[in-house]
Order: C-alpha cells, then structure tokens, then sequence
C-alpha cells in the first residue's frame, strides 16, 4: 500500500520588515529632525516587504514491507522505473543488506511537484534510516547519509507472580518479551530460570522504555513504523530487580561506571556476576544428573555419572560458563565432539557430544564467559540431542548445579555513592510494585 502526503517540507512563512535607508537632504548642514515624506526621522523610509512565496509543496510517497515482500516490488510500488530502481538498488546495498530487511521497513521517496526525485528514505532500524540524495547532475553520484532519530527515555516498574514461567509473570508489561530476556541476563549466575521459579514466586523491575522523542521536520512518515513522537521504540537498561522466591531469592541495582559500562550489584555491594554461569545454554529439560551411580542408556551398565546432561534440540547454541583458555577440540571417544576450557589453575570444564564448534575453537584459543563456542548435538555415545556438560575442581567432578559459585570482584568504593543513589532511587519503586 502506497501512502502520500503533501506538503512534506513546508517551510514557516513570516513577515519581515525591511528598513531602508533614504537621507533626505536638506542642506550640508541641516539638523533638522521634522519627519521626512514617509513619517521616518531623518527621512529614514520604512517599507513592509511583500510575504516571501512559499518553496513549492514537496509530495511524500512512502509504504511498508510486509512479509515475504521485498525492496524491488516495494521501490516499484512508489513508481520508480527500471533504469533507476536498478541505480538506486546498487547505492542501498553498499549499506544495507537489502536480502535481511525485516517486515515494516519504512521506505519513502520525496518529489517535487513536477515529478523529479528528491531523495529517498529506507528505515531498517528503530532508532536510525538511511536518507539517499541523487545527483545534481547527470556525472554526479548519489550522497547516502544515515540518520539518527531523537529518542526519548521513560523509567517505568512492574511486577508479577509466577504461575508457570518469569514470560507468563512478564506478559502483561510492555515488551515482556524483552523484559524476560534481559532479566534472566541480569540473575544467570543465581537463577535459572528453567528449573529455579515455582508457582507463587515473584518478581519486580524497573526499567527503561525507549520512544520516539520529537521528530525533525525534514523526516518522512513511514506507514506502519513508529513515525511519531511517543512511539515505543524498544527496551532501555533494567535498572533494578528482585527475584523472591523458593528455590532462589536475588536483588541487583545497575551501576554505571564512568566509560558507560557497567554491572548489577546488591544491596550490599556484591556483584551478582559469578565466575561461572549456572547453565551453559537454554535447555528445555535436565535429562541426567550429576550421581555417583547411574545405568547408562546404552552400555546398560551401572557407572558414575559425573556432570549433567542438558536435553536440547540439535544446534542449540552452548556458550562457556566462564572466561578461560581451550584445552582441546575435537573428538573424544564417547563424549564425540567435545571441547575442554581451563579456567585459571582450578577450574575446567567439559561439554560434550556437540554436533559441531563454534568458528576459532581450538586448543589454546581464549575464551570469554557466554562466548559461543559449539553447537548442540548426539555425537558419540548419545541416544539423543544433548549436552553433556562436566565441571573439575582441583582434578576432581564436581556437581554444577550444587557447588558455591565464586564471586568476582566487589564494588569499588567509588563507585559505592552510584548504588546507594540506586537504591535510594529504585529501592522504594520496587517495594510499592510488589503484586498483592
């Protein structure tokens, strides 16, 4: 659907006075201060300029990919013809990967009354487009600008009680789906949130809602994107929350530090980031623990079992639990494709039957904590899609889901005054959201 609107740049039209100046001379040396013929002293003549003419109306077309659509039939659809599709395509793709445009990607073009193209606009993104201007003249080349839009930060609290997961707690909050994510970033070294929350368990946030601030008047509409002020543009930073449950009880405050990074801590200054995640992917269920004693699948045979088996679909992402360097990659008798990762002199950790590795997963690569490094599988001696996932302390197995976790480094004191200023800020917010 094509939608038009005109004008699109109308400038402000004002009335300016103009003075000119016209001595009437009297004489060499008059000093006579009678007004001159046109009521000014000194003969000053005063005239009203005639209102400027308004620039001529510049016309606005613009529509809205939708899915399975595409920005050839959509640049057709606001009446550019081959030779200049074909032109302006080859200028779009030297910044945008056109074949990845997500469905309500606003385009729009600008004309002037008598048809000619002004420019372009593609909005691909949120909080920027791409603005294309074509030559002035026939040898010249199209000038490509991107566009950053003015957004707008609203701090906003919620809350829910778990009946079945932290999404369902989460639903009826804007961008819930968002929310969810990034709290279990925030508690994945305390709380896992697929085996942790139990009917009755609550949780509250306060957070930031990005929108659209004021939009500048040389901005197109784009149909069905956010092209207003006030439109929800996305998730800011979660500034503060609480898990309060059964099986897991954490509150964590963001502190900014000075290049604009930053962590969650505690009420006491604790950080809530831990050496090592809780869980090295998302996995639908834990299909074997961590026990001394354990008929295998296959061999039948009873054995220790010593680590934790994630049940996952195949190609699952599997991330390292911690920052380290890889000890080996490659194959590993009944683990099949495994790869072990030591982290400092006490720690290592094993994660098997992988369908393949992750790109620059080698003996001896370094690693940092929720990098990537393979990818879910039944390699070895595995009756299904699963990770096998084994944690040594000190050379001997060690349960993951049960052993301390060792925190990082503290708070720094001077970055104390920026948490109590949290708390004091988002402490009160939190408790008053509390559900009923």
């Amino acid at each position: 659907m094509i939608h038009r609107q005109s004008p699109w740049l109308l400038a402000l039209a004002g009335v300016a006075l103009v003075t000119v100046s016209a001595l009437w001379i009297s004489g060499p040396d008059s000093t006579d201060d009678t007004p001159g013929p046109a009521g000014g002293p000194h003969g000053l003549l005063v005239l009203a300029a005639p209102e400027p003419a308004a620039p001529p109306p510049t016309i606005i077309d613009h529509t809205t990919l939708s899915r399975g659509d595409n920005v050839v039939a959509a640049l057709g659809r606001l009446g550019l013809e081959t030779g200049p599709r074909e032109e302006l395509l080859a200028v779009l793709r030297e910044e945008i990967d056109l074949r990845k445009l997500p469905a309500r990607s606003g385009l729009a073009t600008a004309r002037d009354e008598a048809g000619k193209l002004l420019g372009i606009s593609v909005r691909s993104e949120d909080r920027r487009m791409l603005r294309a201007t074509p030559p002035e003249a026939d040898s010249g080349s199209w000038v490509t600008e991107w566009v950053t839009l003015p957004v707008e930060t609203e701090i906003v609290e919620g809350g829910g009680v778990i009946e079945r997961s932290v999404a369902q707690a989460f639903s009826s909050l804007p961008l819930g789906t968002a929310l969810t994510l990034a709290f279990a970033d925030v508690f994945q070294w305390d709380v896992d949130l697929l085996i942790d929350p139990r009917p009755g368990d609550t949780i509250r946030v306060v957070y930031e809602l990005q929108r659209l601030g004021a939009v500048p008047a040389d901005l197109p509409p784009f149909g069905n994107t956010a092209s207003k002020r006030g439109d929800l543009l996305g998730l800011g930073k979660l500034l503060a929350a609480v898990y309060d449950g059964s099986e897991a009880d954490s509150i964590a405050f963001w502190v900014e530090e000075d290049d604009g990074a930053g962590s969650y801590y505690d009420t006491d200054g604790n950080p809530l980031r831990k050496s090592f995640l809780k869980s090295p992917l998302n996995y639908r269920r834990i299909s074997s623990r961590f026990t001394s004693a354990r008929r295998h699948p296959i061999t039948r045979k009873v054995s220790p079992h010593h680590g934790v088996d994630f049940a996952a679909s195949a190609g699952t992402p599997v991330v390292a639990t911690a920052d380290g360097r890889v000890v080996s990659s490659g194959w590993s008798g009944p683990l099949g494709r495994a790869v072990r990762i030591r982290h400092g002199s006490e720690y290592v950790t094993v994660y098997g039957h992988l369908q393949s590795t992750a790109r620059g997963i080698r003996a001896g690569a370094e690693v940092r904590q929720n990098q990537v490094i393979g990818f879910v599988g039944s390699t070895g001696r595995a009756t299904g899609p699963h990770l096998h996932y084994t944690m040594i302390r000190s050379g001997q197995p060690i349960n993951p889901l049960a052993f301390e976790n060792p925190a990082v480094d503290p708070l720094p004191e001077a970055l104390r005054p920026r948490l109590e200023t949290a708390m004091d800020e988002f402490l009160a917010r939190l408790e008053s959201h509390g559900p009923a």
